[in-house]
């Protein structure tokens, strides 16, 4: 794409105005988005290489073209439609669905400010064919993002994405997408009656629900949706809690926080004062769209950040245990991970003999592996070490509220038996040595970004290195070739292809490294077991 001539082209045809850095220019006209692990996350602004409403119609466009090519009783059982709480989410929203209702594809479009999760149990309760939502999950402020959804509730994983990107690229032109207002009769506003069905099944997730609540909680809704739904079962529950309110208004700025991202330590920091003033036990933390979930717990006088990593295999012993107390432990369990997920759980999870299955980074895999295991394994959990969790399937989408009902509980049953999670993590690491987990993101914007990602990767890829911090390798897993190379065997990883390389050290301990699928970094994942 010759992007002066582009950029010359939307200027000329009103769709954006003058812009005199030449940098970005070329960054927003260089190029058409791209899906990527959750769909297009980019940053807002003109042209073809930003989310605006011309990018928007485009993509769905595609995604209608997908529906429409299934068949008009496909089209009848319609699209659900979600947006959360940063700039433009509600316009882009309305724009998606105008394309859709022109198509006379049903749609179902949340009014308000709707948790991810929510959407995907939407699409399930109301037996639709598919979903969009409109969100950029933990992304900075300038960011927002596109991502679809098939019948299962689950997001569009490759066999559909590649169908849709297809039909996306079949559109002719990004400023050409036509809407018919006469048509937004196909548009259904959805109300309350979904929260309700929602929160029904949020109470099941529930091990031990006649346990006396002992416990006092601080959460922040970091700006997001999490605020409503969280707030709504803590108190049914019976939970004694207080929010963080400069952090519960849907600011699509974030300004009373450093990060949206409960993975970060610092989106804590008011919270951490909250906790000391009513001295809290636990803080819960969920980002703008509610799919993850963040802890800092109080360990005797001090808050202690916890990893995603180090969360899952609490809550892995906590569920696992509480399951085999009760005797509702089944045979035929099963527990999904990612292939840079900590070595911990796995652990946990097979000293209870339950199965465990890695799939690639992004939680459409894990939605997908439940479906295909539906009525042979019974699901049991599902985490990312991005601090995404899954306890009950009717979403297929990680749940931040669903993690908070069942940490909630774990925290306030080990507080009964005199614990703390950091004790409980210190027993896991007794009895099967110390994992310390570790990720770093690098940044590289840009054209020249694009490129340095991709040569640190293949630098990796393609290096003769025999040992990393003093330990031998013993197998490298190349993802994008599908496999593991061990010795002088090659042997076949049973995978989707991805652009990721693992090296497998002596003393079982990892080092991964992957680009972002949505945004651009490269991250440097470490799993090392202590000695």
């Amino acid at each position: 794409m010759e992007y002066k001539k582009e950029y010359e082209r939307w200027l000329n045809r009103g769709a954006c105005e003058v812009i005199n850095d030449e940098s970005i220019i070329e960054d927003c006209f260089y190029r058409q988005l791209d899906f990527g692990t959750g769909g297009i996350r980019a940053i807002m602004g003109p042209g073809p290489n930003r989310l605006n409403v011309y990018t928007i119609r485009k993509n769905t466009e595609g995604f209608a073209r997908f529906i429409e090519s299934k068949g008009i009783e496909v089209k009848k059982k319609g699209v659900v439609i979600a947006y959360d709480n940063r700039r433009n989410s509600k316009i882009f929203s309305e724009e998606a669905a105008k394309v859709l209702a022109t198509h006379e594809i049903h749609v179902y479009l949340f009014e308000k400010l709707t948790a991810t999760p929510e959407l995907s149990f939407a699409i399930r309760y109301l037996q639709a064919q598919g979903g969009i939502n409109i969100t950029a999950s933990h992304n900075p402020a300038e960011y927002n993002g596109y991502k679809t959804y098939d019948e299962y509730g689950c997001q569009s994983v490759l066999r559909d994405t590649n169908l849709i990107i297809d039909f996306i690229r079949g559109v002719d032109d990004v400023l050409e997408v036509k809407v018919d207002e006469n048509k937004n009769n196909n548009i259904e506003y959805i109300g309350d009656s979904i929260d309700e069905e929602y929160f029904k099944q949020l109470e099941t997730v529930q091990e031990r629900e006649q346990l006396k609540k002992n416990i006092r909680i601080v959460y922040t809704p970091l700006h997001g949706t999490g605020n409503i739904p969280v707030r709504v079962m803590l108190r049914r529950l019976g939970y004694y809690f207080e929010v963080v309110e400069e952090q519960s208004t849907p600011d699509p700025c974030f300004t009373n926080t450093k990060s949206p991202n409960p993975e970060n330590r610092i989106a804590y920091e008011m919270a951490i004062e909250k906790a000391k003033q009513i001295d809290a036990d636990i803080i819960f933390a969920t980002d703008p769209d509610c799919d993850r979930m963040g802890i800092v717990v109080k360990h005797r006088s001090e808050y202690r950040y916890l990893t995603g990593n180090q969360i899952g295999a609490i809550l892995l012993e906590y569920l696992l245990s509480s399951k085999k107390e009760k005797d509702t432990l089944p045979e035929n369990g099963i527990i999904f991970d990612t292939i840079v997920t900590s070595s911990l759980g796995r652990m946990v999870a097979q000293k209870y003999g339950i199965e465990v299955e890695s799939t690639l980074t992004g939680f459409k895999f894990i939605g997908d592996k439940i479906t295909e295991y539906d009525g042979k394994k019974e699901f049991l959990f599902g985490y990312e070490e991005s601090c995404g969790y899954l306890i009950k399937n009717f979403t297929r989408e990680k749940d931040g509220v669903q993690a908070i009902i069942l940490a909630a509980e774990a925290a306030n049953y080990y507080r009964c038996l005199g614990k703390t999670f950091i004790d409980v993590l210190d027993e896991l690491y007794e009895e099967y040595g110390r994992v310390e987990d570790t990720q770093e993101c690098v940044t590289h914007k840009g054209i020249n970004g694009k490129k340095e990602i991709e040569r640190l990767v293949n630098e990796y890829r393609y290096a003769d290195i025999e040992e990393i911090e003093g330990r031998k390798i013993i197998a490298k897993e190349d993802y994008i070739q599908g496999l593991r190379y061990e010795s002088d065997k090659k042997i076949k990883l049973n995978l989707p292809k991805s652009n990721v390389i693992k090296f497998v050290l002596d003393d079982d301990s990892w080092i991964a490294i992957r680009p972002s699928g949505n945004e651009p970094k490269i991250k440097y994942y470490r799993d090392m077991r202590g000695r």
